[in-house]
Protein backbone atom coordinates (compact mmCIF):
# COMPACT_ATOMS: atom_id res chain seq x y z
CA UNK A 1 0.00 0.00 0.00
CA UNK A 2 2.79 2.57 0.20
CA UNK A 3 3.77 2.19 -3.36
CA UNK A 4 0.24 2.67 -4.03
CA UNK A 5 0.43 5.92 -1.68
CA UNK A 6 3.61 7.01 -3.30
CA UNK A 7 2.66 6.17 -6.55
CA UNK A 8 -0.27 8.55 -5.83
CA UNK A 9 2.64 11.77 -4.83
CA UNK A 10 4.67 11.08 -7.25
CA UNK A 11 1.72 11.75 -10.11
CA UNK A 12 0.34 14.77 -8.55
CA UNK A 13 3.42 16.18 -8.55
CA UNK A 14 4.47 15.26 -12.16
CA UNK A 15 1.79 16.21 -13.55
CA UNK A 16 -1.07 18.04 -11.19
CA UNK A 17 1.19 20.61 -10.03
CA UNK A 18 3.20 20.86 -12.32
CA UNK A 19 2.57 24.33 -14.01
CA UNK A 20 3.57 25.34 -17.57
CA UNK A 21 5.15 28.04 -16.08
CA UNK A 22 7.08 25.52 -13.67
CA UNK A 23 7.85 23.59 -16.37
CA UNK A 24 9.28 26.53 -18.24
CA UNK A 25 11.35 27.61 -15.06
CA UNK A 26 12.56 23.75 -14.81
CA UNK A 27 14.02 24.36 -18.37
CA UNK A 28 15.97 27.86 -17.95
CA UNK A 29 17.25 27.19 -14.46
CA UNK A 30 18.45 24.46 -12.04
CA UNK A 31 16.23 26.98 -9.43
CA UNK A 32 12.57 25.23 -11.74
CA UNK A 33 14.01 22.00 -10.67
CA UNK A 34 14.50 22.51 -7.37
CA UNK A 35 10.91 24.07 -7.28
CA UNK A 36 9.55 21.02 -8.91
CA UNK A 37 11.53 18.33 -6.16
CA UNK A 38 9.98 20.27 -3.33
CA UNK A 39 6.48 19.83 -4.94
CA UNK A 40 7.14 16.04 -5.07
CA UNK A 41 8.85 16.00 -1.56
CA UNK A 42 5.95 17.93 0.39
CA UNK A 43 3.51 15.42 -1.52
CA UNK A 44 5.90 12.76 -0.80
CA UNK A 45 5.42 13.92 3.69
CA UNK A 46 1.64 13.90 2.76
CA UNK A 47 1.38 10.72 1.11
CA UNK A 48 3.57 8.81 4.08
CA UNK A 49 2.49 10.63 7.16
CA UNK A 50 1.79 7.81 9.50
CA UNK A 51 5.79 6.75 8.61
CA UNK A 52 7.44 10.33 9.53
CA UNK A 53 7.81 9.49 12.91
CA UNK A 54 10.78 6.71 11.09
CA UNK A 55 13.99 7.92 10.15
CA UNK A 56 13.46 5.57 6.90
CA UNK A 57 10.27 7.59 6.20
CA UNK A 58 13.17 10.92 5.91
CA UNK A 59 15.62 9.33 4.34
CA UNK A 60 12.80 7.87 1.78
CA UNK A 61 11.65 11.95 1.21
CA UNK A 62 15.11 13.05 0.65
CA UNK A 63 15.96 10.26 -1.43
CA UNK A 64 13.07 10.87 -3.70
CA UNK A 65 13.57 14.59 -3.32
CA UNK A 66 17.45 14.22 -4.33
CA UNK A 67 17.02 11.58 -7.16
CA UNK A 68 14.16 13.54 -8.94
CA UNK A 69 15.88 16.61 -9.02
CA UNK A 70 19.18 14.78 -10.51
CA UNK A 71 17.09 12.99 -12.98
CA UNK A 72 15.05 15.53 -14.16
CA UNK A 73 17.94 17.64 -14.62
CA UNK A 74 19.76 14.83 -16.51
CA UNK A 75 16.59 14.48 -18.92
CA UNK A 76 16.15 18.21 -19.56
CA UNK A 77 19.59 18.00 -20.22
CA UNK A 78 19.83 15.12 -22.42
CA UNK A 79 16.57 16.38 -24.39
CA UNK A 80 18.12 19.72 -25.07
CA UNK A 81 21.33 18.33 -26.24
CA UNK A 82 19.87 14.79 -28.26
CA UNK A 83 16.45 15.01 -28.70
CA UNK A 84 16.19 17.13 -31.35
CA UNK A 85 13.52 14.77 -33.57
CA UNK A 86 11.23 15.24 -29.97
CA UNK A 87 11.36 11.31 -29.26
CA UNK A 88 9.33 10.31 -26.52
CA UNK A 89 11.64 7.63 -25.30
CA UNK A 90 13.23 10.34 -22.49
CA UNK A 91 9.54 11.35 -21.26
CA UNK A 92 8.72 7.38 -20.65
CA UNK A 93 11.41 6.40 -19.65
CA UNK A 94 11.93 8.93 -17.11
CA UNK A 95 8.26 7.94 -15.44
CA UNK A 96 10.15 4.27 -15.69
CA UNK A 97 12.82 5.33 -13.41
CA UNK A 98 10.50 7.56 -11.06
CA UNK A 99 7.96 4.26 -10.58
CA UNK A 100 10.92 1.97 -10.31
CA UNK A 101 12.83 4.02 -7.20
CA UNK A 102 9.50 4.45 -5.55
CA UNK A 103 9.14 0.64 -5.77
CA UNK A 104 12.73 -0.13 -3.99
CA UNK A 105 11.94 2.50 -1.75
CA UNK A 106 8.20 1.37 -0.58
CA UNK A 107 9.87 -1.76 0.15
CA UNK A 108 12.03 -0.43 2.25
CA UNK A 109 9.37 1.40 4.18
CA UNK A 110 7.00 -1.27 4.87
CA UNK A 111 9.32 -2.98 7.10
CA UNK A 112 8.21 0.16 9.82
CA UNK A 113 4.75 0.35 11.80
CA UNK A 114 2.69 3.19 11.07
CA UNK A 115 1.26 5.60 13.59
CA UNK A 116 -1.84 4.76 15.36
CA UNK A 117 -4.87 6.98 13.62
CA UNK A 118 -8.63 7.63 14.01
CA UNK A 119 -10.48 4.99 12.96
CA UNK A 120 -11.94 7.39 9.97
CA UNK A 121 -8.56 7.80 8.68
CA UNK A 122 -7.10 4.68 8.87
CA UNK A 123 -10.21 3.55 6.83
CA UNK A 124 -9.31 6.12 4.08
CA UNK A 125 -5.46 5.91 4.30
CA UNK A 126 -5.52 2.26 3.73
CA UNK A 127 -8.65 2.02 1.61
CA UNK A 128 -7.39 0.39 -1.47
CA UNK A 129 -10.44 1.60 -3.31
CA UNK A 130 -9.72 5.24 -2.79
CA UNK A 131 -5.91 4.80 -3.60
CA UNK A 132 -6.39 3.66 -6.76
CA UNK A 133 -9.34 5.99 -7.83
CA UNK A 134 -7.02 8.83 -6.97
CA UNK A 135 -4.27 6.72 -9.30
CA UNK A 136 -7.01 6.38 -12.11
CA UNK A 137 -7.93 9.78 -12.05
CA UNK A 138 -4.89 11.29 -12.49
CA UNK A 139 -3.76 8.78 -15.23
CA UNK A 140 -6.84 9.27 -17.17
CA UNK A 141 -6.53 13.21 -16.87
CA UNK A 142 -3.53 15.29 -17.08
CA UNK A 143 -1.36 11.76 -17.77
CA UNK A 144 -2.83 10.57 -20.76
CA UNK A 145 -3.01 14.61 -21.78
CA UNK A 146 0.89 14.82 -21.34
CA UNK A 147 1.71 11.53 -23.09
CA UNK A 148 -0.92 12.42 -25.75
CA UNK A 149 1.30 15.95 -25.94
CA UNK A 150 4.32 13.87 -26.01
CA UNK A 151 3.34 11.96 -29.16
CA UNK A 152 1.48 15.27 -31.32
CA UNK A 153 5.24 17.32 -30.39
CA UNK A 154 7.15 14.38 -31.65
CA UNK A 155 4.57 14.67 -35.11
CA UNK A 156 4.64 18.10 -35.21
CA UNK A 157 7.29 20.34 -37.42
CA UNK A 158 6.76 23.71 -35.20
CA UNK A 159 7.37 24.10 -31.57
CA UNK A 160 3.98 23.19 -29.51
CA UNK A 161 3.45 24.82 -26.15
CA UNK A 162 1.43 21.92 -24.10
CA UNK A 163 -1.98 23.35 -22.56
CA UNK A 164 -4.10 20.94 -20.79
CA UNK A 165 -7.52 20.12 -22.71
CA UNK A 166 -9.87 20.18 -19.67
CA UNK A 167 -13.05 19.82 -21.02
CA UNK A 168 -11.18 16.13 -22.42
CA UNK A 169 -9.79 15.37 -19.04
CA UNK A 170 -13.48 15.81 -16.91
CA UNK A 171 -14.86 13.57 -20.01
CA UNK A 172 -12.38 11.08 -18.78
CA UNK A 173 -12.65 11.24 -15.33
CA UNK A 174 -16.06 10.93 -15.44
CA UNK A 175 -16.00 7.84 -17.73
CA UNK A 176 -13.23 6.64 -15.26
CA UNK A 177 -15.56 6.83 -12.44
CA UNK A 178 -18.12 5.55 -13.26
CA UNK A 179 -16.93 2.25 -14.58
CA UNK A 180 -14.80 2.26 -11.49
CA UNK A 181 -18.08 2.62 -9.44
CA UNK A 182 -19.61 -0.04 -11.12
CA UNK A 183 -16.82 -2.25 -10.87
CA UNK A 184 -16.47 -1.40 -6.66
CA UNK A 185 -20.57 -2.22 -6.59
CA UNK A 186 -20.41 -5.52 -8.95
CA UNK A 187 -17.71 -6.69 -6.20
CA UNK A 188 -19.49 -5.37 -3.46
CA UNK A 189 -16.54 -3.13 -2.32
CA UNK A 190 -16.98 0.61 -1.60
CA UNK A 191 -14.22 1.10 0.38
Amino acid sequence: MIFLHLIVAHLLGDFVFQSNDLLQRKYKSWMGIFQHACIISALTILSIFPYLQHAAAWQVISIIFGMHFVQDHLKIELDARYNKKKNTLPFFADQIFHVALIYVLSLWLTKFEPLSLPDWLENLYSSYSVTIYLIGAVLFSYAYDIALYQFLRKRSKKKLEYTANIPSMLRRIAIFSVIYLLILVSAGNLM
